[in-house]
């Protein structure tokens, strides 16, 4: 798997990329059957990701952005804390 680490993203401009994503129908929820093969695909280590995303929030919510642009990649975000987490691969 890749390296990768969990950065503080804004949580506004996640808010309009998501909206974005999903009306292109590339906005991927845990229960999407893509899940799964984005995950592989992208050497994504998500129990790592998630247990760091639970450190900082109590209701992250997992997300993965798969538009084809710069912007794709897993996030978590929490509408309580009004904050987003994103994961990105170290180079």
């Amino acid at each position: 798997m890749a390296r990768a680490k969990v950065v503080d993203f804004d949580y506004y401009q996640f808010l309009r990329i998501s909206q974005r994503a999903g009306n292109a129908g590339q906005r991927l929820e845990k229960s999407d059957a893509r899940w799964g093969d984005y995950v592989r695909q992208n050497n994504i280590n998500e129990v790592a990701a998630t247990a760091i995303a639970r450190q900082k929030f109590e209701s992250a919510v997992p997300v993965i952005i798969a538009e084809g642009s710069d912007t794709d990649g897993l996030y978590f975000y929490s509408r309580d804390d009004e904050a987003c987490l994103r994961l990105v691969t170290l180079e």
